[in-house]
């Protein structure tokens, strides 16, 4: 009897505003992405390939915020041709700098940034936001860049047939597991105890504090946060301008609850 073959998961990979440095977190993965070839078919990587496939797709990978009109399009047609769609990095899962500018006047910053391109329906601004706040998504993959090893963990999970887990303890737990000396203790201004670890505490294992990257945890408590920083010494502004680098939604969504109390 001849075996049949085996159907190959067909994988795409696709682009919001953004940096498209997470497109490369993918492409820098190319010797498991080899080992994965018998099972996988890459149809969609305008990166990498100069003919890309429209869908449908069984895992399309986003990255970028929803930051246009022609983004809201693309995402929702996307959103239709995926079986499993997965947000991508910071700006896919948490609007990331974008969002930043929720913060300021967002008139005067799209005028800067987009009146060379009155006419063009794609750099037709909107709001800033990460893909969820328009479609469902079956999994998030936070971090600036996100993680190449849960890229590959999730690619096997759905070869495999498993449940997507999200990570939720804070950085703090990884630091701990690593027995890092806390820079809080050593006079540095890391936010590790309110943020979504995963990242298996990177930064601060190399001294470097903690921007919040992959996000507040669910639970974070950011005015306890805050107090217990100032406390220590540290500038609240500059506390600030860290805290909203790639969460501003999250800490004016925050701020907007405390004056409601």
């Amino acid at each position: 009897m001849v075996k049949q073959k085996e159907k190959k998961l067909r994988v795409g990979v696709h682009s919001l505003t953004g940096c498209a440095g997470c497109q490369l977190s993918i492409y820098f993965i190319e010797d498991i992405l080899l080992d994965l070839l018998d099972k996988i078919e890459l149809i969609a990587a305008p990166m990498i390939k100069g003919a890309n496939i429209d869908g449908p797709y069984d895992i399309l990978f986003v990255e970028g915020s929803v930051s246009s009109q022609g983004d809201l399009e693309n995402l929702k047609k996307w959103r239709e041709e995926a079986k499993i769609l997965v947000s991508l990095g910071a700006c896919a899962t948490h609007g990331c700098m974008q969002s930043m500018k929720h913060m300021m006047d967002e008139k005067q910053v799209e005028q800067t940034v987009y009146n060379k391109f009155p006419s063009e329906k794609n750099l037709q601004p909107i709001t800033a936001v990460p893909l969820h706040n328009y479609i469902d998504v079956e999994f998030l993959i936070p971090g600036c860049p996100p993680s190449k090893d849960e890229i590959v963990q999730i690619l096997k999970h759905v070869l495999q047939g498993r449940i997507l887990r999200v990570y939720d303890k804070a950085v703090c737990h990884a630091c701990s597991l690593k027995e890092n000396y806390c820079l809080l203790d050593q006079g540095i201004e890391c936010l590790g105890p309110l943020c979504n670890g995963g990242c298996q505490a990177l930064c601060p294992s190399f001294n470097h504090p903690c921007t919040g990257c992959r996000g507040w945890l669910d639970d974070a408590n950011i005015g306890s946060g805050k107090k217990l920083l100032e406390e220590k010494g540290f500038n609240i502004d500059m506390l600030v301008k860290r805290m909203t680098k790639y969460n501003a939604l999250q800490f004016l969504e925050h701020e907007k609850k405390a004056k409601e109390k």
